[in-house]
């Protein structure tokens, strides 16, 4: 598939793997999925500004140019780098109730940045969303909200909450947590600036020190940003339920079954399989983890029963 007159922008293309792949070169080596992983690790390693076409070259042992040939430019590279670094946990999200399921799927959001935070210094193109990747959010999201009595156009909204939200709140905690301490001259000024008169609320919680975190440092323990996360989701959970409490009643009759030819009705079925098998495996994953864990605790329990016999008979010898 070539992208004549533009009406497919290049990257987009290249993420689906439509692009033209390129005439010359180390076909073989060279793949826009292996330079990617190859820049990906570089940005996880050093951060974004490590990432150069020719330092990404250098991984390959090849020239700057061959790499040109299957990704035309650096901003292209990066952003094909956030949509793989965004595109999803491994798995199924296998909750009952939508509530579990957005969960999971918000911390699922959160850890990809916590993994790959320079994701945060790529600006979203305008068709980040329609890229594999973002793609694969979009379906563990929608699976997610299975349960939730909400149209559709209503779930797609709650999707691009959730999205706005975990990039704004991985933002504000990678600030937070790697910020460097605050002076005390930082925060002897900003005590002597904020003033009840010009600054009557706030101020408050300036002389009270809550404002700095409670600490010296002025940030925030990891304790804390996990309470904050808590709190800001319960919120989130709470506000969609008591938004849609009444939409069951309200909803919309389903639409119309979209009718599928047979060779889509049988990559459903092969999809729905795959998933089939990866939740028995998670499942069973689950269940090996619980028996090491109570096998554990049996041991802690058997050792503490010993304990406890030679203490009595220590005793009785006494």
């Amino acid at each position: 598939m070539t992208n004549e007159n533009e009406a497919v922008s290049r990257t987009l293309a290249l993420a689906w793997g439509l692009a033209a792949a390129p005439q010359r070169g180390p076909k073989r080596e060279l793949t826009p999925e292996r330079i990617v992983e190859a820049a990906m690790a570089i940005a996880d390693a050093e951060g974004l500004a490590a990432v150069t076409m020719q330092r990404v070259a250098q991984t390959f042992e090849f020239s700057t140019m061959a790499l040109y040939r299957y990704v035309a430019t650096k901003d292209e590279l990066h952003r094909l780098m956030l949509d793989a670094s965004l595109s999803g946990a491994d798995g199924v999200i296998d909750a009952e109730h939508w509530r579990s399921g957005l969960r999971e799927f918000l911390r699922e959001l959160l850890d990809g940045y916590r993994r790959h935070p320079w994701a945060l210094d790529i600006p979203l193109s305008p068709d980040i969303h329609f890229m594999p990747g973002q793609m694969r959010v979009a379906d563990r999201a929608l699976r997610a909200m299975r349960t939730l009595p909400a149209a559709e156009p209503a779930k797609l909204a709650v999707l691009m909450l959730f999205a706005a939200f975990a990039r704004g709140h991985a933002a504000v905690e990678r600030e937070v947590l790697a910020g460097g301490e605050i002076s005390p001259e930082t925060r002897a000024l900003v005590e002597e600036a904020v003033t009840p008169g010009r600054f009557p609320d706030v101020a408050l919680l300036v002389r009270s020190g809550a404002y700095f975190g409670d600490t010296e440092s002025g940030a925030l323990a990891e304790d804390d940003t996990a309470l904050i996360f808590d709190f800001a989701l319960g919120v989130l959970l709470d506000g969609l339920e008591a938004t849609f409490s009444n939409a069951q009643a309200q909803a919309p009759a389903p639409a119309a079954a979209v009718e599928l030819t047979p060779a889509e009705a049988l990559e459903r079925a092969e999809a729905e399989l795959r998933a089939g098998i990866e939740l028995r495996k998670q499942t069973q994953r689950r269940v090996r983890d619980a028996e090491r864990a109570e096998a554990e605790l049996r041991r802690t329990r058997d050792r503490a029963k010993e304990a406890a016999k030679a203490h009595a008979k220590q005793l009785r010898a006494g």
